[in-house]
């Protein structure tokens, strides 16, 4: 009898260990095989011709230039287009899509909140497939929804609330609003919806640093000097001191992350570069020592475009005092793309549609690609908003919310961020919808070039059937 017992105890032991080893495999994952593309990489000038490439689940199993024995997997001709990574734009602000401060300071959170689920979605539908948020959204909320794939809309590196010294470029208070760090009362909405926040000292800076980080933020959007669409810190003003922006890249550094910083001049943006910024946002008046430094010490250069364009006077949310300033920033810019063609940083594609409605930033977003290919080519346009922008996504480190493989790339164990384009890119942005228009550009839906989208190894779009 005992020996009986002995058996069948190892008998259901045996069963338990097999039936603890089957739950521990890994699913079947899902196939998709996309057959008779053109193979965009996402870093090379030329196209893989004639190529095959296979996702299982969300990440790319094979890129091939034959064919791909897949006998499971759901089968997608794709009669000659280019297959490419989906689109990354650097620098957005999708929680403050709305036509001016004053919009956003007088807005309850619901409707704040259903601003940012339209323009994720839109984002999305005109492929990108990733956004880095440059302040105004914590983490929590929105980007949640569009993880567990309740709402449709890109990746989301949220950066939470801004970060400016008072009378700072992301001060946004009118005048009557008290300062919560001299009153302790907190009048603005930006600030009570942690979108922005004027906090000044090191002291200061390090608990802001912290709590964006808490909140959900990959990486640090600092305020370090004067720009165009504020009203009360001139376009010559330095921002944060050198103890200051040290103390939000050491808070950043401690999670193992990066700080990026908004800056313009010269004399800010060494400031920056010297405690440790490697994201430099706008630089439209550096000079070439300054962009040199850059270069050498490896940051990323991340420049909305449309900042240099005339079409910006027609921005209606700017004031009068926006537009003395930009009479003044434009003089400054006039040396910016001959120094960024001599100096070559790394650039990423970065957008910085803000405090708009939802159709001038389907607009710019169109003529903020056709000014990058201008200016600088079709093969610097993809590779700043595809492979370059995934390397600086990646300074996240462990915080880095999608870390199973990069983005901005096709290649095997990147995750699944696909286009399929009818026609070439490295000859023809349009397909991507670049357009040399913009506020008199028509209202359009998503891009007639891009036939499909996919994201995360789900497709959103897809006309070839």
């Amino acid at each position: 009898m005992q020996n009986y017992l002995k058996s069948v105890a190892s008998g259901l032991l045996a069963i338990a260990t097999a039936t603890s080893a089957l739950a521990q495999e890994d699913p079947v994952q899902p196939q998709t095989l996309f057959t008779n593309v053109h193979v965009f990489d996402g870093v090379n000038e030329t196209r893989i011709e004639n190529a095959n490439v296979l996702v299982e689940g969300n990440l790319i199993k094979t890129v091939s230039g034959v064919s791909i024995d897949a006998p499971s997997a759901t089968v997608i001709d794709g009669g000659g287009r280019t297959l490419m990574p989906g689109l990354i734009d650097m620098h957005s602000h999708l929680g403050v899509q709305m036509p001016g401060m004053l919009a956003v300071e007088g807005a309850h959170w619901e409707e704040i909140a259903a601003n940012t689920v339209i323009a994720a979605e839109r984002w999305l539908m005109d492929g990108f497939t990733t956004v880095r948020d440059a302040g105004g959204m914590s983490g929590k909320g929105v980007k949640k929804l569009v993880d567990n794939g309740s709402l449709p809309g890109p990746r989301i590196y949220p950066s939470g609330a801004i970060l400016s010294q008072t009378s700072g470029h992301g001060d946004l208070r009118m005048l009557g609003m008290r300062n919560p760090g001299l009153s302790g009362v907190m009048d603005s909405n930006m600030e009570r919806l942690d979108i922005s926040h004027a906090i000044d000292g090191r002291a200061a800076v390090l608990a802001a640093t912290r709590r964006n980080l808490k909140q959900g933020a990959t990486q640090i959007k600092i305020m370090g000097g004067g720009g165009v669409a504020t009203e009360y810190d001139p376009w010559h003003s330095s921002g944060y001191t050198l103890d200051e922006i040290k103390a939000a890249v050491e808070a950043a550094s401690d999670y193992g992350t990066y700080v990026m910083s908004h800056l313009n001049q010269s004399e800010s943006i060494q400031r920056a570069l010297e405690a440790g910024v490697i994201s430099i946002e706008h630089g439209f008046a550096i000079d070439g020592e300054t962009m040199q430094m850059l270069v050498d010490k490896g940051a990323f250069l991340s420049t909305q475009l449309t900042g240099t364009s005339e079409e910006l006077f027609k921005l209606p949310s700017l004031t009068a005092e926006n537009l003395r300033k930009l009479d003044i920033a434009r003089e400054d810019m006039k040396n910016y793309f001959d120094i960024v063609n001599q100096y070559k940083p790394k650039q990423v594609f970065a957008i910085d549609a803000v405090l708009t409605n939802h159709i001038q930033a389907d607009q710019q977003r169109a003529h903020e690609i056709w000014l990058f290919v201008h200016h600088f080519g079709n093969h610097a346009f993809l590779k700043a908003a595809t492979s370059t922008a995934g390397e600086l996504l990646q300074m996240t480190g462990d915080l880095n919310p999608y870390p199973l493989g990069p983005v901005g790339v096709i290649a095997e164990g990147a995750y699944a961020d696909i286009l399929l384009v009818d026609g070439n890119p490295l000859e023809d942005a349009s397909v991507l919808g670049a357009n040399e228009l913009w506020y008199d550009a028509p209202p359009r839906e998503g891009v007639d070039g891009i036939d499909l989208i996919m994201k995360d190894g789900v497709i959103f779009k897809n006309t070839l059937e």
